[in-house]
């Protein structure tokens, strides 16, 4: 497990172990091009892409969800 390569990572508390999974990401997400992908995830990618472009009224925009979650739906 990567965690025993860094201990100090253990005795972080919970809500600093949150705020370093949050830079972590931070920084992941800053170099978008450096994450490996493997062919597998690529072409499952592009199967659920097409069938979005074929069947789009099966799918609900992420503002509809926002607004039921919210509970501002009619």
């Amino acid at each position: 497990m990567i965690l025993e390569r860094f201990p100090d990572v253990q005795r972080l508390s919970p809500s600093e172990k949150i705020l370093f999974v949050s830079e972590l990401w931070n920084e992941l997400e800053a170099h978008p091009s450096e994450l490996p992908v493997s062919r597998e995830v690529i072409a499952d990618l592009d199967l659920r892409m097409d069938h979005f472009r074929q069947h789009p009224e099966e799918f609900t925009t992420w503002e509809t969800v926002k607004e039921r979650i919210l509970g501002r739906h009619p």
